[in-house]
């Protein structure tokens, strides 16, 4: 699993924490039996054990429920090493707890210092001045209640218990390092491959964009054909009528005809050349929106039958029929973009994939809008699916259609546009022979003079 420098640094610091805490609990538990077992053979209760309960468990405490700086661990170490000292110069021999304390000063240095390196320095610091005091009783400046030799063997533990820590946790520190390391490589892999399927996705996003704008082509030549060809015979008549004008022939029935021929001609042109206007509206507006994800407040209804529009030339070429049914004039604040990237990817689907072997076909577009969320069903009669493609219909380059130059990124994108820039749902269901039906549903601002008729 791959975590960041914040969640590995998080991650270590909770492992100082933990360990720290179970040492405690650990100093406590042979503190309690070193105290029991006392009590039960010899009938004596070590009083300086019971009072290092009290200042393990307050630690232990204050270690639970705060979180404190560098600066204040090193005043534990400090507290450690003079209850240590307390300890040596007036325990009991037999009923010392000096043992407990050094294994608690080692485990919080190495724990709590930043680098190892740090760690060794301190806790070498804390061994000198416990050997110290037996160069003091040496020089018979202090007397401690121990024979030389169980001194030496104390300060052995000492050294033995530091080199198991520092091993235990250096280790520790490289395992996390490492870890660390191949996190950040699978994380650049995986940010390298976000990046090639942004790209991916970019590109079918101006594919689309360029199918759009040939579709349009194809249809702006259509009514600019018609009104070119309408303007050509009304220049002729024109000609023709200037002609007879000029040689004295013109007769009243033939300019009457004339004129009536020319009327009917600008009638086709501005006929025509509305349908252009339309449409070149309608390209600059889907356009736009297609490129961008802008907030912009819509007529939900009338712009899904924009986008049909816009792609009209591919669905005549399958004769296919689009039925709507939804409120006009409902007017909503969304993204336009992305709505006309899910309608038109269903359509190009519906044509690649639904109406494959079919000449014609119906796709039925309902669109319901609530106070504060829209739903927009997207069906069509083709040939569906198999349960097995459509478990996987969300995931990205998975197509039927590799072959003939299908990307599988089509629903992939309407995915990612409905979950993360609309922040809806999608919810797909289809059969082998019964079609196809997405539902989305997505939340709006309504407009307050919205009119819900």
């Amino acid at each position: 699993m791959y975590y960041n420098t914040q969640t590995y640094t998080k991650l270590k610091e909770q492992r100082k924490h933990k360990l720290f805490l179970y040492s405690m609990l650990l100093a406590l538990a042979l503190l309690l039996v070193n105290i029991a077992m006392d009590y039960v053979f010899t009938n004596h209760i070590p009083f300086n054990a019971v009072i290092t309960i009290f200042i393990v468990a307050a630690f232990f405490l204050v270690k639970y429920f705060c979180s404190f700086k560098q600066g204040l661990y090193r005043v534990f170490y400090l507290i450690f090493v003079i209850a240590i000292v307390e300890a040596i110069i007036h325990s009991r021999p037999e009923h010392t707890t000096t043992t407990y304390w050094a294994y608690l000063i080692i485990i919080t240095i190495f724990t709590y210092e930043n680098t190892t390196k740090n760690a060794l320095i301190i806790n070498s610091l804390a061994f000198l001045s416990l050997a110290s005091l037996s160069v003091l009783n040496y020089l018979s400046i202090i007397e401690l209640p121990y024979s030389q030799f169980n001194y030496f063997s104390f300060l052995m533990i000492y050294l033995v218990l530091s080199a198991f820590v520092y091993i235990l946790v250096k280790n520790f520190s490289e395992l996390e390092a490492i870890l660390h390391r191949q996190s950040t490589t699978l994380q650049n892999n995986v940010d390298e491959l976000h990046q090639v399927q942004q790209s991916l996705i970019e590109a079918e996003k101006m594919a689309a964009l360029g199918g759009l704008v040939a579709g349009i082509s194809h249809e702006i030549n259509t009514p600019l054909g018609i009104a070119l060809t309408a303007i050509t015979h009304n220049q002729d008549l024109l000609i023709n009528t200037e002609k007879q004008l000029n040689e004295k022939t013109l007769k009243q029935s033939a300019l009457i005809e004339s004129i009536k021929s020319q009327q009917h001609g600008y009638r086709i042109i501005l006929k025509n050349l509305d349908r252009a206007n339309n449409l070149i509206g309608h390209f600059k507006q889907v356009a736009v929106d297609q490129a961008s994800e802008n907030l912009r407040e819509i007529h939900i209804y009338e712009y899904i039958q924009e986008i049909v529009d816009s792609m009209y030339s591919v669905l005549r070429q399958k004769n296919i029929k689009i039925h709507f049914d939804g409120k006009e004039n409902i007017k909503v604040n969304t993204y336009p973009g992305p709505i006309y990237q899910i309608i038109s990817n269903f359509i190009n689907n519906s044509i690649l994939h639904g109406f494959e072997l079919q000449k014609e076909g119906n796709i039925f577009i309902s669109v319901d809008v609530s106070p504060d969320r829209i739903t927009l069903s997207y069906r069509d009669d083709g040939i569906g699916m198999n349960e097995e493609m459509l478990k996987k219909i969300y995931e990205p380059f998975v197509t039927s259609k590799r072959n003939q130059g299908g990307s599988g990124l089509g629903m992939n994108i309407v995915y990612n546009l409905v979950t993360q820039v609309l922040e809806g749902d999608i919810n797909c269901q289809s059969k082998l022979g019964e079609g196809i039906e997405i539902i989305i549903s997505f939340p709006i601002a309504l407009d307050n003079d919205a009119n819900l008729v």
